[in-house]
């Protein structure tokens, strides 16, 4: 278990060292296990306790009727995530956080973005490479937090959240180097909702995406984003309308428009393996991933043969026919799409949601690292139940799904054929509440 005092300046309020305690105990362990070089262990540490904590507002109760509940599964404002790049002896750590005003929650101004808006600042001038061009242009087209608050409210119970954005850190290994003492290990992300904006403009939220993409200023002279689009428009209009609507998030990175990526996210709405291999290669749009596909199909056989009643493929825990359910924090496979104009398709991404096909998370974990073993990543190192074991410590993994939330097998480029793997994880800090002392 990682050692806390790393950062031992005071933390500012008894909601901060809720935050500390609970989500700044799991990064810490992750970064340990992970092998983080100390200095970075110590800078990030440092601006998450003292810069970030303070504003993630209230510890969470879920009787207060102030408060709501953000994305992930159980209402948690965090997702963490291990991403493997071929080896499991350098794991890289990733997270999410939704820094929305839940708790409490403000009703005279619900969509506010000001405590959003706090956190980028506090990394602008400190994160290398930050840019926030595509950002400022992605928000301006869906922002609804200028409207009166009772259209506000109207919005949020047809999107069924209060959650307009999220922000994502990757945790860079090493300090940047020659460009201050200041500087943070981190690149910034930011995830788009597209459900209120796609509600105010009675759009589908694909409909939504794709328009904030095609305003972003001189997205015509990226004409490889603009195809890779036109893939994903063309195979959508193939399916039913209400496919649309299982897009799930729009993101991009804080860097400038030539290095940024854009990336759209869908629920996959049907459950087999086929019908799932079909959505990530766009009907055979994406050339090249056929060489992979056994290794995908690999690793959800064996997730599936750790159920006592083993379902085939992917099977979802609920019928839900073929309509998308676009419930806020109910959770299917997902597909992704990464848009770089280096290159004229996507890159795609699937995330099974590992709780509707194991029993367990150390189920979920052992198949993984035989999935490893299998394909050789594992090279000796310690595996990724002990990394996951080691990290969060809230409760045993034997005991029930739900820590692991999805993992995610994916191309990084739509020209290298090598995978990468990312385990996402929830803290589950309504699920599982926390006592703190």
């Amino acid at each position: 278990m990682a050692d806390l005092t790393a950062s031992n300046l005071p933390v500012s309020s008894t909601s901060s060292q809720y935050w500390w305690k609970t989500t700044g105990r799991d990064l810490a362990n992750m970064l340990h296990t992970a092998n983080y070089p100390e200095n970075t262990q110590h800078t990030f540490l440092e601006y998450y306790k003292n810069v970030l904590c303070p504003l993630l507002g209230n510890p969470i109760n879920e009787s207060d009727a102030m408060h709501a509940k953000s994305w992930t599964w159980d209402g948690s404002t965090h997702e963490y995530s291990f991403e493997i790049k071929g080896s499991t002896k350098a794991l890289d750590v990733r997270f999410v956080a939704d820094f929305s005003q839940l708790r409490p929650v403000n009703w005279n101004n619900p969509l506010s973005p000001a405590c959003t808006e706090a956190v980028i600042s506090s990394f602008a001038s400190r994160a290398p490479g930050f840019n926030d061009t595509w950002y400022r242009a992605l928000k301006a087209f869906l922002d609804c937090s200028y409207i009166p608050a009772e259209d506000q409210k109207e919005l949020i119970a047809k999107a069924g959240h209060l959650s307009p954005l999220l922000i994502g850190f990757d945790i860079l290994r090493t300090m940047p180097e020659g460009e201050g003492s200041s500087m943070l290990p981190i690149m910034g992300k930011v995830y788009f909702l597209p459900c209120i904006a796609a509600a105010a403009q009675r759009k589908t939220r694909f409909e939504v995406i794709c328009a904030a993409i095609h305003q972003l200023p001189s997205i015509s002279s990226r004409p490889n984003i603009i195809s890779s689009l036109r893939m994903l428009e063309e195979y959508l209009a193939s399916k039913p309308k209400d496919w649309e609507n299982g897009a799930r998030f729009l993101a991009t990175d804080f860097l400038s428009p030539d290095k940024a990526r854009l990336k759209v996210y869908f629920r996959c709405p049907e459950s087999s393996f086929d019908s799932i291999w079909d959505y990530f290669t766009l009907g055979g749009r994406i050339p090249g991933l056929d060489t992979t596909q056994n290794q995908y199909r690999d690793f959800v056989k064996l997730l599936a043969d750790s159920r006592s009643n083993s379902q085939p493929d992917c099977a979802h825990t609920r019928s839900i026919g073929v309509e998308v359910d676009t419930r806020n924090r109910y959770k299917l496979t997902t597909v992704y799409f990464s848009l770089d104009n280096r290159y004229p398709f996507p890159a795609p991404k699937i995330a099974f949601c590992t709780s509707n096909i194991a029993t367990n998370d150390a189920l979920v974990a052992q198949k993984l690292d035989q999935w490893l073993i299998k394909y050789g990543w594992n090279d000796g190192g310690i595996s990724m139940e002990e990394h996951v074991s080691n990290a969060i410590l809230h409760r045993e993994m034997s005991e029930k799904p739900g820590i692991f939330t999805f993992i995610g097998l994916a191309r990084k480029s739509p020209l290298h054929k090598g995978l990468s793997i990312q385990t996402y994880l929830c803290p589950e800090l309504y699920e599982s509440p926390r006592t703190i002392k």
